[in-house]
C-alpha cells in the first residue's frame, strides 16, 4: 500500500508547485491581474489527492487481504461479516476462477506443462515431487487478481472519499481501527475538530468545483475570498491527515 502514499506525496508536491507559481506571478504582476484562481485550483487538487489516496489504499489493501498478506477486519457490531466480506463482485468477473475450480485437474495439468515442460509428466513423479509444483501454480493463480482489482476499482470509482465519514466508511473495508480516534491520537487533536476542519476544506472545494466559488450575497462575479495562508493551511492539514491515516493502517 506504500505506492498509494508515494503517489499522494507526488500529487501534494504538484499542489505546492502551483502555489509557488501563484506567489511568483503575483509578486511580479500588477494588482489589476487576479491570479487567485491558481489558489483555487491548488485547493481542488489537494482534495483530489486525498480522494485518490483513499481509493488507492483501500483497493491495494483489499487485494492484500484477498492474497492473504493482510488480515481481514473483524465483523462490526450486529454483523456476521466484515465490510470486506460483504463487498460484492459480479459472477461474470469471477467466471474464470469458477471454471478453474470446476475442472482443476485440467487446469493444473496445463499450468504444470507450461512451467515445467511437456517432458515433466512422462517421468516418474512422487507426491513430494508434485506438491511444490502444484503449490506454486495455485499460489500464482491466487496472486493473479487483475479481475478483482478491476472489479474493486469499478465499484469504488463512482464514490467520493473526501468527507470524514465517507473516508472512515472506505477504510472499514481494510481495517478495524476507529479511524478518526486513531488519527486524533496521531495528531494530538480532538477527533471531532479534525473531522470538522476536513469537512470545511471539502465544502470549500465543492464551492469552487461546483459553484465557481461565487459568493451570491454580493454583486455578479463576486467570489469567496481566498489567499495563500488559507490554501497553505488546508494543504498542510490534508498532508498530515493522509500521513496519519497511513500510519494507522500500518499497525
Amino acid at each position: 500500500m506504500q505506492s498509494a502514499l508515494d503517489q499522494f506525496r507526488i500529487s501534494i508536491g504538484r499542489v505546492r508547485d502551483l502555489i509557488a507559481l501563484h506567489n511568483s506571478v503575483k509578486a511580479q504582476a500588477t494588482g489589476a491581474l487576479d491570479v487567485s484562481d491558481m489558489l483555487r485550483a491548488a485547493l481542488v487538487l489537494s482534495v483530489s489527492a486525498l480522494d485518490y489516496y483513499v481509493h488507492e489504499v483501500v483497493t491495494l489493501g483489499m487485494l492484500e487481504i484477498h492474497r492473504g498478506y493482510r488480515s481481514e477486519p473483524e465483523p462490526s457490531a450486529n454483523t456476521t461479516q466484515s465490510a470486506f466480506s460483504r463487498f460484492s463482485v459480479s459472477l461474470g468477473s469471477a467466471r474464470q476462477d469458477r471454471l478453474m475450480a470446476i475442472d482443476i485437474a485440467s487446469w493444473l495439468e496445463a499450468e504444470i506443462q507450461q512451467t515445467q515442460g511437456y517432458e515433466f509428466f512422462p517421468q516418474p513423479q512422487t507426491i513430494s515431487d508434485l506438491i511444490p509444483t502444484i503449490s506454486n501454480s495455485i499460489l500464482a493463480r491466487l496472486n493473479n487478481t487483475a479481475w478483482l482489482e478491476n472489479e474493486i476499482r469499478e465499484r469504488l470509482g463512482y464514490q467520493s472519499f473526501q468527507q470524514a465519514d465517507k473516508i472512515a466508511e472506505a477504510i472499514r473495508y481494510i481495517s478495524n481501527e476507529k479511524l478518526w480516534d486513531k488519527v486524533a491520537s496521531q495528531m494530538n487533536k480532538p477527533a471531532k475538530g479534525i473531522k470538522q476542519q476536513l469537512n470545511s476544506i471539502v465544502d470549500r472545494r465543492n464551492k469552487i468545483a461546483h459553484e465557481a466559488d461565487i459568493d451570491p450575497t454580493f454583486n455578479i462575479g463576486s467570489r469567496w475570498n481566498i489567499d495563500e495562508m488559507l490554501v497553505g493551511d488546508a494543504v498542510n492539514f490534508i498532508e498530515i491527515i493522509v500521513e496519519s491515516i497511513h500510519q494507522v493502517l500500518q499497525k
